[in-house]
């Protein structure tokens, strides 16, 4: 039985890959590097951190990293930058996915947890204490902090208005948490204790849940 021989009409056509910009191109780039130094950051903190195994990790050159972050301090603050933006999310993304029915103080402190006692807290404690050193690296590792937290605790204020909470108590209420998942953290570095952490924060959110109820019987 013959065959038919193909002819180059039969081939299927190739369809060619869309051409990357240079932004495009250069996105990319700084997106390996934030990844990279984020990385690094989380997993070696400040002492270990070296711009040159950025590089390598990022597969680019240290002209190409050099070119989108020239110093090792902006290359620091990009990538802290780049973890707050990350846990921001989703944090974010907890407080849209809460329903009426929701406890939103355990949700609160899962919130907590999840950010003060994982590396990503400890990682940005260490760098503001490294920064005493320099003024100016300092005071913009302090404001990236800050900027942070204002914006999630903007989020979670108007969560707890929601649920019919006084604003001034809504604030009362994250100060609070977040200062006691700051002191566990704290704790955490020098004795780990996960079965301690969880009977003060089962202890916490009675207390606080308690109080609510006693101040405003109908909120959930």
């Amino acid at each position: 039985m013959s065959q038919h021989a193909e002819s180059p009409q039969d081939k299927p056509a190739r369809v060619k890959a869309p051409r990357r910009t240079q932004a495009e191109r250069r996105e990319e780039t700084k997106r390996r590097i934030l990844d990279a130094a984020a990385h690094v950051l989380r997993t070696k903190g400040y002492a270990g951190f070296r711009i040159s195994e950025v590089a390598s990790l990022a597969q680019v050159s240290r002209g190409a990293q050099t070119h989108h972050y020239p110093t090792k301090d902006s290359l620091l603050l990009a990538a802290l930058e780049e973890i707050y933006s990350t846990t921001r999310e989703q944090s974010l993304a907890r407080i849209a996915s809460l329903k009426p029915e929701d406890d939103i103080i355990a949700a609160i402190q899962e919130d907590g947890v999840n950010f003060f006692l994982s590396p990503h807290f400890s990682m940005a404690l260490s760098l503001i204490n490294v920064g005493d050193g320099n003024t100016e690296l300092s005071h913009e590792l302090r404001r990236l902090s800050l900027e942070n937290r204002r914006l999630l605790d903007q989020a979670w204020a108007a969560a707890l208005v929601k649920r019919g909470i006084p604003r001034e108590m809504a604030g009362i209420i994250l100060s609070s948490t977040y200062c006691l998942y700051r002191g566990l953290a704290v704790r955490q570095l020098i004795h780990s204790d996960s079965e301690h952490i969880q009977k003060v924060s089962a202890f916490w959110h009675d207390m606080l849940r308690d109080q609510l109820q006693r101040m405003l019987p109908d909120t959930h």
